[in-house]
């Protein structure tokens, strides 16, 4: 089964990339769109296969991974011959279920638990869903000696974090992610599987309005055969002009009597006329 990796067309124009000479350009897209590359951004890379897929001698190799580790970009484990891309999920972040199931069985096999705890922070970072992606597995809390790169012993205080653990104190946030992924579904078998840019689109849209309102406004933009990401937010732009802005108190205003919980059947000419005023 073929392997894809999405590459933002704006990675050209980032700040860090325009300094960065030919060379340096070339492996940097290496090193996040080659074969052995993941969708967690971690995985194992011989450096002899680096020089046989790049034609790099292994000295030019060690410069240039010095050089990335140095920048904080990658780490890179001699003993393990893995790497991870220290911001990958800036760009690449599991939001549906399968992209979710894949990342966790990755993790699975990742042989260095520094990377692996690099990652938690990360999906912390981002609000990810925890309790998912790092299902049936444990990260010790280990913090780096900053005189070496072996983990020192963890305070008797750092406890391990468990699923059970992680689901309580981020209830709220997996709540919010579950709404998120209602609104990709949506947008995935009404219009065409989103982008990354759509992803963060919606994402925005469900913590301003709610993810009832999104669906809605996805399903109209289907209705009118306007099938696009800029559609749909000129929708629920106008219904902000209306003081529409969540299912919860908006829609008292002008939709008394709609149901948003129940299986979505709406008469969206009478939706229309309500929200302009005919």
């Amino acid at each position: 089964m073929a392997k894809y990796r999405q590459l933002q067309t704006y990675f050209w124009d980032d700040s860090f990339i325009l300094d960065l000479d030919t060379q340096e350009k070339c492996f940097y897209l290496y090193l996040m769109t080659n074969y052995k590359s993941t969708q967690c951004g971690i995985y194992e890379l011989p450096k002899r296969i680096i020089e046989l897929h790049t034609g790099c001698s292994r000295e030019n190799v060690d410069k240039l991974l010095s050089r990335f580790q140095k920048w904080g970009k990658i780490k890179y484990c001699e003993d393990t011959k893995e790497i991870i891309i220290l911001n990958w999920l800036k760009y690449n972040q599991p939001n549906n279920t399968n992209a979710i199931k894949c990342v966790n069985k990755e993790l699975k096999s990742v042989k260095n638990r520094e990377f692996l705890l690099d990652f938690y922070n990360q999906c912390q970072k981002y609000d990810l869903d925890m309790e998912s992606i790092f299902k049936d597995m444990e990260i010790t809390a280990v913090k780096t000696s900053p005189k070496s790169e072996a983990p020192s012993k963890p305070p008797a205080s750092n406890k391990v974090i468990s699923n059970k653990q992680e689901l309580i104190n981020n209830k709220q946030k997996t709540i919010s992610n579950k709404q998120l992924e209602k609104a990709i579904k949506c947008f995935e078998n009404k219009i065409h599987f989103p982008k990354q840019e759509e992803i963060n689109r919606l994402n925005s849209w469900c913590s301003t309005m709610g993810c009832d309102i999104v669906i809605m406004a996805i399903e109209k933009a289907v209705q009118y055969n306007a099938k696009n990401m800029n559609y749909i937010e000129k929708i629920m732009n106008n219904w902000i002009k209306d003081g529409i802005r969540t299912a919860e108190n908006g829609f008292k205003k002008n939709m008394s009597g709609w149901n948003l919980t129940n299986e979505r059947k709406y008469d969206f000419k009478e939706l229309e006329r309500k929200l302009l005023g005919w």
